[in-house]
């Protein structure tokens, strides 16, 4: 019985090791896609930078293509997540909405652009097709937003409001200092869409 019992925890214990060691690898394949590029990312270079063994990596990834894949993903699922807790409040005022719809746009968006920019290189056009679903998304959940205020905004079409957001804070976090970003960003950002959302056209 005890040995039955005993066992759950050794899984655990296993499979958050493998996590672990799956996390060092995935940090070291963005370590030497944004110093040294695609091409020299190869898995005897991602093993060395990781301090661990070939072997070691190829329990987990078959290739090098196989870690940017899982890197690009973990990479989107973490600004998923970000934008799933801030869920829209229909109860909150507009002005105050969005200022905080920006803000959690702006956490979403990747702490480290060059990364991001570093995977547009990943052959298979994967990451283009994995951020494309990824935006797709983020564009619905701030169109949602929008939806919930409909009655306060003077602009009609929501979708393309919504996509010039996603794309604003995007481009913004692409060009801006990371400083500048975080602690005006959001804010300047809001100031900005409010007026295009509920101005009058006269």
């Amino acid at each position: 019985m005890r040995a039955k019992i005993a066992k759950p925890a050794r899984r655990r214990a296993k499979q958050e090791r493998a996590q672990g060691t799956i996390a060092v690898i995935l940090e070291a394949a963005a370590q030497v896609l944004e110093r040294e590029g695609y091409a020299r990312a190869t898995t005897n270079r991602i093993a060395e930078v990781a301090g661990v063994s070939v072997g070691t990596i190829y329990q987990y990834f078959s290739n090098k293509d196989e870690i940017f894949d899982a890197l690009i993903r973990r990479e989107l699922d973490a600004l998923q997540r970000l934008l799933r807790d801030a869920a829209p409040n229909p109860t909150e005022p507009f002005a105050d909405a969005l200022q905080r719809l920006l803000r959690a746009l702006v956490r979403a968006q990747p702490e480290a652009p060059a990364l991001f920019r570093s995977l547009e290189h990943v052959p298979n056009a994967l990451f283009r097709r994995r951020v494309e679903e990824a935006r797709g998304s983020i564009v619905a959940w701030v169109r949602s937003f929008l939806t919930i205020h409909r009655r306060e905004l003077c602009v009609r079409d929501l979708e393309t409001a919504a996509f010039l957001i996603v794309a604003a804070a995007e481009g913004v976090a692409m060009t801006a200092s990371p400083e500048f970003y975080r602690k005006r960003g959001a804010d300047e950002l809001a100031t900005l869409f409010s007026r295009y959302l509920t101005a009058s056209s006269a």
